[in-house]
C-alpha cells in the first residue's frame, strides 16, 4: 500500500515592492508581523474607554476618571491622534489638548479646530496614558445616524468550533465595514468565559478592524465576573449624549438577567436627568421579553405580563426578567414614564423584535433583539443594520434580508412559514455549520476568513447572497513591521480589491482598502512584508496504527509548515491498489485563528483496504 499526498503551494507573481517610508531592512532581514493581538491595553479611566468613548464637539471640555490605580499620576497635558482617509490619502491627524489631573479626574479641552473623528487620548505627564478609540469627535449631527448592531460576538468560542466563531467574527467585522456606519452597538457577551485573553482578541481586532468607528457597549452574562471587562473596557453601566438628541444608556443585567436596584437607580437618574432628551436609546443584554411583534398593554398590566413558568400559560415576558418581577415592571414603568424609543439586546441568540405600545402613556418603544455574531443560533449568525433618524426619532431598515418581518406578528400566513418567536430580521454574515432551529445545515452567507501567517495577513472572503453587493473602502491599522507588499491572489463574479493609500505610523500599517464583493464573488488577497517563494515542508506527523494494517482505517495527521504564506490549499488522494481516491482534509491545527501561526496540521481518515 502507498499513500500519495499532494500539497498545492501557493504561487505569486510580484510586482515591485513597495517600501514604507521610514523603514530601511538590512539585505535578507525579513522581520515577522506581529500578529493583531499586539501589546493589548488595559484601560486607565473607568468612564471612558474604547466601548464607551467620549462624544464631543470640537472646543469641548470633557472629563476622564483615572481607576484607582492612576488617580495619582500627574498629568501636565495630552494630545490625541487619528488616522483618516481624506479623498484617496490617508492623513494623520494629531492635536494637543490641554489636560489636568485634579483628584483622579482629568479635564481635557479639545481644540476648536479639531477635525470630526474616532481619536485615541494619550494623556502626558509623570506617566504615559493611553484610552485607544475612546474620543468621538463630531461636528454636526446628522439628520440619520447609521447604526450596525451586532452582539454575543464570544471571543474564544463559536459553533460548532472557535475557528469559526473566528471566522465569523471577521465576517461580521468585513461586511460592518463595508456598511460605514456612524457607530457600532456590541449588547454584550464580548467574551465567551470572561478571560483576560479573550478580551485582549476583543480589544486588538476592533482595533485593527473597526478602527474608523466608535462602539457603544455593555457586558453580558459571559463576561462575568466583570473583573477582565473593567480591565480592558471600564465600568459596565455609564451613558452618553450624541449631539443634544440622542441619549445612550448601557446597564448591566449581569448573571441573573435582570436589572438590581443599583442598576435601576443609575438607569432613572440618568433618564431623570436627561428627559429633554427626545430620542433615548437602552442598552441591555437579557431581552425583557420573549416575544416577536406587537404588544399593546402596560407595566400595570399583570395578567398579560406574567412571569413566565414553564410549562405554565403563555406570557411575552422573557424566563430571565420572570425572575424578579419587581424589577421588571420598575424598569418597563421607567421606560414608558421617559418615553425610551429603543431597546436594544442580545443573549438569546435569535431575532426577536417588538413593538411594545403603553395603554398607560401612550408611548411606543421597540425592543430589538438580535441574534449572535459569533456563537450557536437558532437562526444563523448575523448583525443588523438602522438608519436612525435624529429629527423623529423613527428607524428604517436600509438592507435586510427576504426573511425580514420585522416588528410583524407571526400568525396568520407568516405562521406557516416561521416558527413562533423565531423571526429571521438580522443579516446573515459568514457560515453556520449546525443545524439550526429550522432544521438547516451547512449555510453559507458571507464567508470570510482572516489567517495571520508569519509574513502575511491572508483574506479570503465571499459574497453568497443573492439580495447583496457589497462595496465600500475600509480603514484597517494592522500591527506591522518591514516593508509592504499587495497581491490579489483572486477574484471571480466580478470582485475587485484595491489599496487606496497606506501610512505607516509608529508600529501599526493603516492601509485604506476598496473592496467590491457582489452578490456570488468572491475574493482572496495578502497584505504581506516579503514575497512567498519557498513551498511548505509537508510531513506525516503520526499514523494510527502507526503500521497501516489491512482491514483497518488508517488516520493520518498531516503537518504542512510555512514560514512565509502559509499553503494556498491542499489536495489530498490515497493511492491503493492502482486506485487513486480523493480525501477530504480536516484542519486539526491551530484551533484558533486569534495568533499568527507558521504550521497547519490536517487530520486525513482514509479507508480500509482490502
Amino acid at each position: 500500500m502507498s499513500i500519495r499526498i499532494i500539497a498545492l503551494l501557493l504561487a505569486i507573481v510580484f510586482s515591485t515592492a513597495m517600501l514604507l517610508p521610514g523603514v530601511q531592512l538590512a539585505t535578507g532581514e525579513a522581520p515577522s508581523l506581529p500578529g493583531i493581538v499586539y501589546n493589548p491595553w488595559k484601560t486607565p479611566s473607568s468612564n471612558v474607554s474604547m466601548n464607551k468613548p467620549v462624544v464631543a464637539f470640537p472646543g469641548d471640555t470633557f472629563y476622564i476618571q483615572l481607576k484607582n490605580a492612576y488617580s495619582g499620576v500627574s498629568v501636565s497635558g495630552g494630545y490625541i491622534w487619528t488616522v483618516k482617509l481624506s479623498g484617496s490619502t490617508l492623513k494623520l491627524f494629531n492635536y494637543t489638548v490641554t489636560a489636568v489631573n485634579n483628584g483622579g479626574i482629568v479635564s481635557v479641552k479639545l481644540p476648536q479646530d479639531v477635525e470630526g473623528g474616532v481619536y485615541d487620548i494619550v494623556l502626558t505627564g509623570s506617566q504615559t496614558l493611553c484610552l485607544p478609540r475612546s474620543l468621538w469627535v463630531i461636528k454636526t449631527l446628522g439628520d440619520v445616524l447609521r447604526i450596525v448592531h451586532v452582539s454575543d460576538q464570544h471571543y474564544g468560542a463559536g459553533s460548532p468550533d472557535i475557528i469559526t466563531g473566528d471566522e465569523n467574527r471577521f465576517s461580521g467585522y468585513l461586511v460592518a465595514g463595508l456598511l460605514n456606519p456612524n457607530i457600532v452597538i456590541d449588547t454584550g457577551d464580548l467574551a465567551d468565559t470572561a478571560s483576560e485573553t479573550q478580551y485582549q482578541q476583543a480589544v486588538s481586532f476592533e482595533y485593527a478592524l473597526l478602527y474608523s468607528f466608535p462602539i457603544f457597549g455593555n457586558p453580558g452574562n459571559h463576561d462575568m465576573p466583570n473583573d477582565q471587562y473593567i480591565n480592558y473596557l471600564g465600568d459596565t453601566q455609564w451613558y452618553r449624549v450624541i449631539g443634544g438628541r440622542i441619549l445612550i444608556i448601557a446597564v448591566n443585567t449581569r448573571e441573573a438577567g435582570y436589572l438590581d436596584w443599583d442598576q435601576i437607580v443609575f438607569l432613572e437618574n440618568t433618564l431623570r436627568q436627561y428627559s429633554s432628551i427626545p430620542i433615548k436609546i437602552l442598552l441591555m443584554h437579557h431581552p425583557m421579553f420573549y416575544y416577536q411583534g406587537e404588544l399593546v398593554t402596560s407595566s400595570s398590566d399583570n395578567q398579560t405580563l406574567k412571569p413566565y413558568v414553564s410549562g405554565g400559560p403563555w406570557t411575552p415576558v422573557s424566563s430571565y426578567w420572570s425572575g424578579n418581577m419587581t424589577s421588571f415592571f420598575y424598569t418597563l414603568r421607567l421606560i414608558e414614564d421617559y418615553n425610551v424609543t429603543y431597546v436594544l439586546a442580545g443573549h438569546v441568540h435569535r431575532d426577536l423584535f417588538v413593538k411594545y405600545t403603553s395603554t398607560r402613556t401612550n408611548t411606543t418603544t421597540y425592543f430589538i433583539t438580535i441574534t449572535t455574531l459569533g456563537m450557536g443560533s437558532a437562526i444563523y449568525d448575523g448583525l443588523d443594520y438602522y438608519a436612525l433618524n435624529t429629527n423623529d426619532g423613527s428607524l428604517s431598515f436600509p438592507i435586510t434580508p427576504p426573511t425580514f418581518i420585522g416588528f410583524s406578528n407571526i400568525t396568520g400566513a407568516l405562521a406557516q412559514k416561521y416558527k413562533p418567536n423565531l423571526a429571521m430580521n438580522s443579516l446573515p454574515i459568514g457560515i453556520y455549520p449546525p443545524v439550526n432551529n429550522y432544521g438547516q445545515a451547512n449555510l453559507s452567507f458571507i464567508p470570510a476568513v482572516l489567517y495571520q501567517t508569519p509574513h502575511a495577513y491572508i483574506v479570503r472572503a465571499f459574497n453568497n447572497l443573492t439580495y447583496l453587493n457589497l462595496s465600500g473602502v475600509v480603514v484597517w491599522a494592522l500591527p506591522w513591521k518591514g516593508d509592504f507588499i499587495f497581491n490579489t491572489l483572486k477574484t471571480f463574479g466580478n470582485a475587485n480589491v484595491q489599496v487606496v493609500d497606506k501610512l505607516l505610523v509608529g508600529d501599526r500599517l493603516f492601509v485604506a482598502l476598496n473592496i467590491s464583493l457582489p452578490s456570488g464573488s468572491g475574493v482572496e488577497f495578502s497584505l504581506a512584508n516579503i514575497a512567498d517563494n519557498t513551498p511548505p515542508i509537508v510531513s506525516v506527523k503520526l499514523t494510527v496504527p502507526s503500521v497501516p494494517t489491512l482491514g483497518r482505517q488508517l488516520t493520518v495527521y498531516l503537518d504542512l509548515k510555512d514560514n512565509e504564506w502559509g499553503p494556498k490549499n491542499i489536495t489530498v488522494t490515497y493511492t491503493y491498489d492502482g486506485k487513486t481516491i480523493p480525501i477530504q482534509p480536516t484542519l486539526s491545527s491551530p484551533g484558533s485563528l486569534a495568533y499568527p501561526f507558521s504550521t497547519f496540521t490536517y487530520l486525513l481518515t482514509l479507508p480500509s483496504p482490502g
